[in-house]
């Protein structure tokens, strides 16, 4: 996934910046059970929405608004990090679209084509049986912000179509990995904000 390709690409940076790969181990997310639940909430519905559970599709847009309030609550609350800053932008980007589209990220079939998607899965998309995605029409608000972009052979076998936000969470995580790598538990130390004080 373009994930690992974030983390691998911001720990060489912070150790060109004279960081340390043990600093990783200073990473402290809090409430990360918040974050956890929400991909969770949204891997079980697009399974079952893909499975033949017809009743996920019609509530997408609750569904999708329940895991995105999760998502924005647990960002919030390590908003000290700068690399969280940025993935919940790029979540928000995504939140955005797929509220405006009934709760579903639409997508443009022609790439689900030339990726590789069967007719099977197209159909499944095309009738709102993916608990997630629609396909892009007429009626599609905030097109740009849809899944539209093919990312190249080279990286297809970890992402093949993304959006916008999708990038920007991307960069985050890279800018996350390299700030923890170069500096380590240095965000909660610096000026503007301190847990501790907080408490």
């Amino acid at each position: 996934m373009l994930y690992i390709v974030a983390v691998a690409i911001g720990i060489i940076a912070g150790k060109l910046a004279g960081g340390k790969i043990a600093n990783l181990a200073e990473l402290k997310l809090e409430k990360t059970w918040i974050i956890i639940t929400a991909f969770l909430i949204q891997a079980t519905a697009q399974i079952l929405g893909l499975n033949g559970f017809g009743f996920i599709s019609r509530y997408s847009f609750v569904i999708q608004a329940i895991v995105f309030c999760l998502l924005f609550s647990g960002f919030w609350i390590n908003r000290r990090y700068l690399g969280i800053l940025f993935i919940g932008i790029g979540c928000l980007l995504n939140a955005l679209v797929m509220m405006f589209n009934g709760g579903k990220m639409p997508v443009k079939e022609s790439i689900l084509i030339s990726q590789g998607a069967t007719p099977e899965i197209i159909e499944q998309v095309r009738l709102g049986l993916d608990g997630k995605h629609s396909l892009i029409n007429d009626s599609t608000r905030l097109v740009f912000l849809s899944d539209i972009i093919e990312t190249p052979p080279v990286l297809d076998w970890m992402m093949q179509i993304i959006s916008l936000g999708d990038i920007i969470v991307v960069i985050g995580l890279c800018v996350l990995i390299f700030e923890v790598t170069k500096d380590g538990n240095a965000p909660y130390k610096a000026g503007g904000f301190n847990s501790e004080k907080a408490n």
